[in-house]
C-alpha cells in the first residue's frame, strides 16, 4: 500500500491540473464519420421529411396501426352503423319532399284534381271579430256533396256568410271546396279542408293560447272510420253509416230506404243511443221527408236509469197516430211504483 501512494497521487494531479488523460487522445466516431449530403437527382437537397417513410414500419414494429390499417377499421365501423340503402333512403327522401312542395303549391290553385278561388269573410268586431280563410270551387257544378251527408258547407255572397243552412233568396250558395281557416281576434281556432262542401281530411280545433283541443278525420262528408253498409255489390245504394271515432261508436248515426231515402237518424255516445232518434217513411212527397216515429233517449251515456219512450208516431200521410201523454206517463209511473 505504501509503494502505490506515489503512482495514485500522480494521475490525480494530473487530472486536476488539466493534463490530458488516455480517454482524451481517441476522437467521437460521429465526427470521423460525417459526410457530404447526397443531392437529389434533379439536383435539390432531399426533403427533411423523407427520413420519416420508415415510421409506418416501426409502428407495426411497435403493435401501433397504421393510416391503411386506421382506413379499414374505419370502413367497417361506418358500414356497420350506416345502412347499405342508404343512398336510395336519401333518394326516396328528397322525391317524398318534393311531391309535398308539388301538393303545397297545388293547394293554392286546386284540391282533389278540381280548381279553386279563395277568398275571405269577417264577421263582428273587437274581440269578437271572426275571420273565415276559405275556398270555393271555379266551377260550381264540378262536383255534387253526397245526398246522405247532412251538412254542407256553402258561401253566400250576399250575405258574406259560411253556413250549412240554406239562406233564403240566395239561391244555393257556392261549394267550399279545399283549406279552410277559422280565426277569432286574430288567433286560429279551426282549421280543416272540405269536399265539395263536405268535412274532408283532418280537422283541429285550437284554444286561444293554440293548444290543441280537439281533432277529427273526415272523408268526404263522414267520420273517417265510419262504417258504410250498401244495398248493392256497386256501392251505389247506401243502407246505413254507423259513425266510428278512434275505435268508438259516437256521432250521428243514418239508416237509408232502398230508395235513396233517409229511414233513422240519431246520434251515438261511446255505442250508447242518445237524444232523440227519428224515423222516416220511404215516401217522399214534394221532396219532404215524412216522419214516422220519434224516440227519447237519454241525454248522456251515464244515465242508465233512464228508460226510452215514443214521443209520436205519424202514417205516411203525416197524420199523428200517437203522442206522448207525459201528465198520463206520470200517474201511471206512479201507480206502478
Amino acid at each position: 500500500m505504501i509503494a502505490l501512494k506515489p503512482i495514485y497521487f500522480c494521475l490525480t494531479s494530473a487530472f486536476l491540473l488539466g493534463y490530458p488523460t488516455i480517454a482524451q487522445t481517441t476522437k467521437p466516431d460521429a465526427l470521423t464519420t460525417a459526410s457530404k449530403p447526397v443531392l437529389d437527382p434533379s439536383g435539390a437537397a432531399p426533403s427533411p421529411f423523407s427520413s420519416f417513410s420508415s415510421v409506418s414500419s416501426s409502428l407495426k414494429t411497435l403493435g401501433i396501426p397504421d393510416k391503411e390499417s386506421l382506413k379499414k377499421q374505419k370502413d367497417a365501423y361506418l358500414s356497420g352503423i350506416i345502412p347499405a340503402d342508404l343512398g336510395l333512403k336519401v333518394k326516396k327522401l328528397k322525391e317524398k319532399r318534393a311531391k309535398q312542395k308539388s301538393k303545397a303549391k297545388l293547394l293554392k290553385t286546386e284540391y282533389e284534381g278540381l280548381s279553386i278561388i279563395k277568398s275571405y269573410t269577417k264577421i263582428g268586431s273587437g274581440d269578437r271579430t271572426i275571420i273565415e280563410e276559405f275556398h270555393i270551387l271555379r266551377d260550381n257544378d264540378a262536383a255534387k256533396p253526397f245526398p246522405y251527408v247532412r251538412e254542407v258547407f256553402r258561401y253566400f255572397q250576399r250575405s258574406g256568410r259560411v253556413t250549412s243552412s240554406i239562406i233564403r233568396d240566395e239561391g244555393t250558395g257556392l261549394l267550399l271546396h279545399g283549406p279552410y281557416k277559422r280565426y277569432q281576434n286574430g288567433d286560429l281556432v279551426e282549421e280543416g279542408f272540405y269536399y265539395a262542401g263536405m268535412r274532408d281530411g283532418r280537422w283541429e280545433k285550437y284554444d286561444g293560447k293554440f293548444m290543441l283541443i280537439d281533432k277529427t278525420q273526415w272523408h268526404q262528408g263522414v267520420l273517417a272510420e265510419s262504417r258504410l253498409m250498401y244495398y248493392d255489390s256497386t256501392h251505389r245504394k247506401i243502407k246505413e253509416i254507423i259513425p266510428i271515432d278512434y275505435g268508438r261508436t259516437t256521432g250521428t248515426y243514418m239508416a237509408f230506404h232502398e230508395n235513396g231515402l233517409l229511414a233513422e237518424e240519431g246520434k251515438y255516445d261511446n255505442g250508447v243511443k242518445v237524444g232523440r232518434w227519428t224515423q222516416y217513411h220511404p215516401v217522399s212527397p214534394g221532396g219532404r221527408r215524412m216522419r214516422s216515429r220519434i224516440t227519447q233517449y237519454a241525454g248522456n251515456q251515464w244515465d242508465a236509469d233512464f228508460e226510452p219512450f215514443i214521443v209520436t208516431e205519424w202514417d205516411e200521410k203525416g197524420k199523428t197516430t200517437f203522442k206522448y201523454d207525459k201528465e198520463k206517463a206520470i200517474e201511471e209511473d206512479e201507480a206502478d211504483n
